[in-house]
C-alpha cells in the first residue's frame, strides 16, 4: 500500500516514494515496435505508435488498451485570490463543481466522448490556502497530506490517469512554484494567455516577487516550495502521479499547473515523470516554458487557451485511436 505519515517527516515519505523503483515493461514496448513495423514503415504512425509504445510500457500489457480512464479533477482555493490576480472567484469554482458533477459541463460531454469516467476531488474550498505574500501556502503535514489524498485518484483500478484542476488563483500559484523550481523572473513565469488584462498581469508578477522574497531561503527544496507557493490542487496532481507510477498507471498532463505538479516531482527524480505524457499546451507561455523544462512535447496541438482538464480529456480519445491498431480485427 502507497502511504504517507502526515506526522513525522512527511515530505521524507514523498522522496522515498518518488525514488522508488518502478520501471516500465521494455519487452511489452518492444511488442508493440514490432508489431508496427508489421504494419507498415518504421514511423509510418507516428505519434500514434510512439503513444502505443508508451501505453504498453507502463500498462505492461500487450495490446495497449483503454479500458478505464479517469479524468481526476481536483478543485481548491487560493488566499492570494483577494489580491485582484484571478479573473474568477471561488463561486465560479463551486459552479464548475457542480456542473461537472451534474453533466452539465461541457468538459462532461467532451470526457463521454473520450470515454473517461469523471471524478471530482474537492480540496477544501471553504478554506483557502494562506496567502503567499503573507505566509505559507501550506504547512509541511498539510501538503504531504494533500498529496497522499491525491492518491485517490487511482482507485478504483484505472489504467489510464488524465488531470485537470479547478479554482481561482492557480495560476499565479503555479507561477510562484515555477519560479522556485526554475529561476528568471516573476514576469517570465506569469505570462498569460490572451484575454487577461495587463494591470492584472503586473499583480501577479508583484504578488510572487513578494512571495519569493518572505519564503527566501526556505523554498530551494521542491517540496518546500511546493507547500510554501503552491496549492492544494497542484499538491494533489503531484501526489497522483507519484501514485500512478508506482501502480503502472500513465498519466496525461492538462494546463500549465498539472505541468509543474509534474516539474516537482522532475526536480526530485527526473526519471519518476516517465510515465508522464503531456496532452498538450495551451496558449500561455509559461506552460509552454514549462514543457521545455521537462523535455514534454505536446501529444497534439490543439490551441486551446485554458486548461481546466479540457485537453488531457480530449487526449484521451487520441489514446484510443493509438490503441485501436492493436485491438481491433480488419473488416474482411
Amino acid at each position: 500500500m502507497i502511504s504517507i505519515d502526515p506526522s513525522d517527516r512527511p515530505f521524507e515519505d514523498v522522496r522515498a516514494l518518488i525514488h522508488q523503483r518502478a520501471e516500465p515493461d521494455i519487452a511489452k514496448a518492444q511488442k508493440v515496435r514490432g508489431a508496427l513495423l508489421g504494419m507498415g514503415r518504421e514511423g509510418d504512425f507516428g505519434r500514434l505508435g510512439e503513444s502505443a509504445v508508451w501505453l504498453a510500457e507502463w500498462q505492461k500489457r500487450y495490446p495497449p488498451r483503454i479500458e478505464n480512464a479517469t479524468l481526476a479533477m481536483f478543485a481548491g482555493s487560493h488566499g492570494l485570490r483577494s489580491e485582484g490576480v484571478s479573473l474568477s472567484k471561488d463561486a465560479d469554482t463551486r459552479d464548475q463543481i457542480e456542473a461537472l458533477k451534474t453533466g452539465r459541463a461541457p468538459l462532461s460531454a467532451i470526457a463521454a466522448q473520450s470515454g473517461a469516467n469523471v471524478r471530482v476531488f474537492e480540496l477544501a474550498i471553504e478554506k483557502p490556502t494562506g496567502n503567499i505574500a503573507l505566509e505559507p501556502a501550506m504547512s509541511e503535514r498539510e501538503c504531504a497530506a494533500t498529496m497522499a489524498y491525491g492518491f485517490e485518484a487511482l482507485e478504483g483500478g484505472c489504467d489510464l490517469l488524465a488531470l485537470g484542476v479547478i479554482g481561482a488563483g492557480i495560476g499565479t500559484a503555479a507561477a510562484a512554484v515555477a519560479c522556485a523550481l526554475y529561476g528568471g523572473s516573476s514576469d517570465y513565469w506569469v505570462r498569460p494567455g490572451s484575454g487577461t488584462p495587463s494591470d492584472m498581469t503586473r499583480k501577479r508578477a508583484a504578488l510572487v516577487d513578494e512571495a519569493l522574497m518572505l519564503n527566501r531561503g526556505h523554498i530551494e527544496d521542491p517540496l518546500e516550495a511546493l507547500a510554501r507557493l503552491g496549492g492544494r490542487e497542484i499538491a494533489a496532481c503531484a501526489g497522483a502521479i507519484i501514485a500512478a507510477r508506482l501502480q503502472g498507471v500513465p498519466v496525461l498532463l492538462d494546463g500549465f499547473a498539472t505541468t509543474i505538479a509534474a516539474g516537482v516531482v522532475h526536480a526530485i527524480s527526473p526519471s519518476a515523470i516517465d510515465h508522464v505524457v503531456a496532452a498538450h499546451a495551451t496558449g500561455r507561455p509559461a506552460h509552454q516554458a514549462a514543457l521545455e523544462r521537462l523535455d514534454l512535447s505536446p501529444l497534439v496541438e490543439f490551441r486551446f487557451q485554458t486548461g481546466g482538464g479540457l485537453g488531457s480529456a480530449t487526449a484521451v480519445g487520441i489514446l484510443r485511436t493509438a490503441c485501436a491498431p492493436f485491438i481491433s480485427k480488419p473488416a474482411s
